[in-house]
């Protein structure tokens, strides 16, 4: 029975952590971009997995860094490396969509990271990346407290 109530507890949080934040593409458990390590995109120019033991919390989202130093960057200036649109697909919001993404189909565009659904999906979006972004930018107001599809859902 006490196992029951945790376990509905725990579902409560997160389900009330993940509709908190409908503009950040989060897992069922409130986790950023799968538990990547947003820093790492700019500093290794690569996807890395986070660790539970960097995980920080801003705004009430979860992001998973790989190391300590990544976690304290990221703490240091949050805006520079949180990702476009949440971390949807940024073809999906140029669409009007809010799409789930994939943390290895990402780009980064003017000192923005942009992550898109899938590969296929990052080829249509490279064709005109400015009239994109630009599209995606005045329409993510709209949108943005929409719910979308994210991991998990």
């Amino acid at each position: 029975m006490k196992a029951m109530i945790c376990a509905l507890a725990l579902i409560l949080v997160s389900a009330t952590s993940a509709m908190a934040r409908p503009d950040v593409n989060v897992d069922d458990n409130g986790v950023a971009i799968r538990g990547y390590d947003l820093v790492a995109y700019f500093i290794e120019g690569s996807p890395v997995e986070g660790s539970r033991s960097h995980e920080v919390v801003h705004d009430g989202v979860r992001y998973r860094f790989a190391s300590a130093a990544n976690a304290g960057a990221f703490k240091a200036d949050p805006a520079r490396y949180l990702p476009a649109y949440g971390g949807f697909c940024a073809y999906g919001v140029a669409m009007g969509k809010k799409f789930d993404t994939d943390p290895h189909v990402w780009k980064i565009v003017d000192d923005r990271l942009f992550f898109e659904h899938d590969p296929g999906t990052r080829v249509v979006w490279q064709r005109d990346i400015p009239r994109n972004v630009a599209i995606a930018d005045r329409i993510w107001p709209e949108i943005s407290q929409t719910p979308g599809t994210s991991p998990g859902k």
